[in-house]
């Protein structure tokens, strides 16, 4: 990863069409006043909590004094802003972005480190991920006096910093004199003056704090700390407990890692992608140090940049693992399976860091498979394109064609993870969930829809094998039928699939409104109304066992259980054509219906709240992309252009060229038999005034 050398200017990458630049300053300040808001309050919590990387702060006092919390506000709003525009002086080639989107990274990054971790350790994290660009990212081909400055002060924060030495050093010359030679070190010898000089301060100052720093590193409890993320905490939760075979093991996967990391990187630098390459060295830092925190997997969003896979389809893959991995609790990724929740899934951060920095065939720009053309959508349907006001999506960003099944596993997963966190962590306030009960069913009975008396009444005097087969019902059918659908349409009618998965994640997403913003009890928990599961409980029992200890009972409005089942319904019948298929895919949620009235589980209002919506998770779906939920499979959008011989044909789709490492990109061009066809031109002929045309004469 040699910057230093004279190499041809990084292509730019192309800004997002359409962003002004008031639009870009107004993100970068609401990017910097939510970290600094953030950081001055969770340093203010972090009492009697201690750091585990910092060096300057190993010894955290109990009250952290206004002063502290100052400098550490400034360093945290430096750094944010310092990342955003090194970003943006550098930015991936061949991806518009927005020029803030540095700015908003950084950001993101710090507010999820002071949230999982300590506040010091994010701020000071952060801090060293930026002091480590501003010395490796190219600025010119001649270093100025002062290179090599900010890497040893990130290296005196984070010791294996040290393993970005090499990026500051040039190649071999072929002959250069000594002093030459020594100009072209010169970087990498003032980043280890500045360290040791920052090193022996802190030591002198108080050797008691840089004694407890130093311990730090070999403490079995923070080897076995669960927010420990580090080769060496997965080789001891993998079974090696301490030891020689321990540091030996965790020795031989850090050379391996460090030399792999340098190697690639290098490659890619060359490659005219050095966010990309200075995220493997970053990602090599964070797997293979002692102690690390959250916000050592900052260097995953740089990572992210790389370009993987053969389809279209798959390249957002790899950007949304590394996102999910750096920003989101290892607790959403975990679907509770063993032993693949044990193995894989609660070790992943440190398991992509290490696959990010070693295993990851990253495209270079000279690969066919650099750029990848996706099918844009089909245009929007005549009542869609006689409305000028619907704001759709480009073309590009709404497909019809399968995505890629572990991302949208994925999206599954972190998705139902948010709903049940959102879900559960909503304030239960029995009193005030339990008086909009008590006027809901006021209305039902102004209304006269108070059929809850009804419905559980029959269902206490049936027999006990219906009563708990509608329990069965309400707790598995639940899930079970709205993942039944989804990979239906995945498998067998994926041009549906997209719209069906995106009106799904927008209702669900509007009912945690209603969870959060208006509690209500459901009839069981109001004993004033006598409704009830069995009838030998009390009214306030709940039979569901395990299911009622997880989840918030005070989330009953909107009824999520009509709006899923309502959903399955319309995607069946309007998808299959056996009339026997559709009239059971329309009993569906009308059996819910009478279930979650004869469990008193949910009042007939809350019916309506899930009917609402979903109609309103439609209506998102409809102004993102102009399909509605019932639309069938759309028509492909158009032919599409055949690949030229020497390049490679994936699937049905033609893959464009890249331009040399030292070129932006450029768009594929057209086989003649598919270029436009422009009219003749005729300004060289002259029409007499009795219509006939001739020729000029030349």
């Amino acid at each position: 990863m040699a910057v230093r050398r004279a190499t041809p200017p990084t292509p730019r990458a192309s800004r997002a069409p359409g962003v002004p630049p008031v639009l870009t300053l107004l993100l970068r300040l609401l990017a910097l006043t939510a970290a600094g808001l953030v950081t001055w309050t969770t340093l203010a919590d972090a009492a009697g909590r201690r750091p585990a990387l910092p060096l300057l702060f190993a010894a955290w006092p109990p009250p952290p004094s206004a002063g502290l919390r100052a400098v550490l506000l400034l360093v945290a709003v430096a750094a944010v802003a310092s990342v955003g525009a090194l970003v943006a002086r550098h930015p991936p080639p061949g991806v518009p972005a927005p020029a803030s989107v540095g700015t908003l990274a950084a950001a993101a990054v710090l507010i999820s480190a002071e949230l999982r971790g300590h506040p010091a350790d994010a701020v000071l994290g952060l801090a060293t991920i930026a002091l480590v660009l501003f010395d490796v990212l190219p600025r010119r081909p001649t270093a100025p006096p002062t290179a090599g400055l900010a890497l040893g002060v990130g290296i005196a924060l984070h010791p294996v910093a040290l393993l970005f030495l090499p990026a500051v050093l040039p190649g071999r010359p072929a002959r250069a004199p000594a002093r030459a030679r020594l100009a072209r070190v010169r970087p990498a010898l003032v980043a280890l003056a500045t360290a040791a000089a920052v090193h022996t301060a802190v030591r002198l100052a108080d050797p008691a704090r840089t004694a407890r720093f130093h311990r730090r590193f070999a403490d079995p409890a923070a080897i076995t700390d669960p927010a420990d993320l580090t080769a060496l905490a997965l080789l001891h939760r993998l079974g090696l407990h301490g030891g020689p075979p321990l540091f030996a093991g965790w020795l031989a996967v850090a050379l391996a890692a460090a030399l792999l990391a340098l190697r690639r990187a290098r490659a890619l630098a060359a490659d005219g992608q050095p966010l990309l390459a200075a995220g493997v060295l970053g990602c090599a830092t964070a797997a293979v140090a002692p102690v690390a925190g959250p916000a050592d997997l900052g260097w995953l969003l740089l990572a992210a940049t790389g370009r993987l896979g053969r389809r279209p389809e798959d390249r957002a893959l790899w950007p949304v693992i590394a996102a999910t991995v750096a920003l989101l609790p290892a607790t959403l990724l975990d679907p509770g399976i063993e032993p693949v929740s044990g193995l894989l899934l609660r070790k992943a951060p440190v398991l992509v860091a290490l696959a990010a920095a070693a295993v990851l065939p990253f495209r270079r720009r000279t690969d066919p498979y650099w750029r990848l053309h996706r099918a844009p959508g089909p245009p929007p349907t005549g009542r869609t394109g006689r409305r000028r006001y619907v704001p759709l999506l480009p073309a590009r960003l709404r497909p019809v064609s399968r995505p890629n099944p572990v991302l949208e596993l994925l999206f599954i997963q972190v998705g139902y993870g948010v709903y049940t966190y959102i879900r559960n962590a909503a304030p239960d306030r029995v009193a005030v969930a339990t008086d909009h009960a008590r006027r809901l069913y006021h209305l039902e009975q102004t209304l006269h829809l108070d059929l809850e008396p009804a419905v559980n009444g029959w269902a206490l005097r049936a027999g006990e094998g219906l009563r708990d087969a509608a329990q069965e019902y309400y707790k598995v059918l639940h899930f079970a039928v709205p993942l039944a659908v989804l990979l239906w349409l995945y498998a067998r009618h994926p041009g549906r699939y997209r719209t069906a998965r995106t009106v799904l994640f927008a209702a669900t997403g509007l009912a945690l409104l209603g969870f959060w913003g208006y509690p209500l009890a459901p009839p069981r928990l109001v004993p004033e109304f006598g409704l009830r599961e069995d009838p030998g409980g009390a009214p306030a029992d709940a039979p569901l066992g395990a299911l009622t200890a997880l989840t918030n009972q005070y989330a009953a409005m909107p009824s999520l259980h009509i709006a899923w089942s309502a959903w399955a319904a319309l995607v069946v019948v309007t998808t299959v054509r056996s009339p026997w298929l559709r009239a059971l895919a329309a009993l569906y949620p009308v059996t819910t219906f009478v279930v979650v009235l004869a469990t008193a589980n949910h009042w007939v209002l809350d019916a309506v709240g899930g009917v609402a919506v979903l109609s309103a998770g439609g209506l998102v779906a409809f102004l993102l992309t102009g399909r509605l939920l019932t639309d069938r499979a759309p028509a492909p959008s158009g032919p599409r252009p055949p690949a030229p011989a020497d390049r490679p044909v994936l699937g049905a789709l033609a893959h464009g060229a890249a331009g040399p490492p030292d070129l932006p990109d450029r768009p594929p061009e057209r086989p003649p038999d598919l270029q436009p066809q422009h009219p003749p031109d005729r300004s060289s002929e002259h029409r007499p005034p009795d219509g006939r045309t001739e020729r000029r004469r030349e």
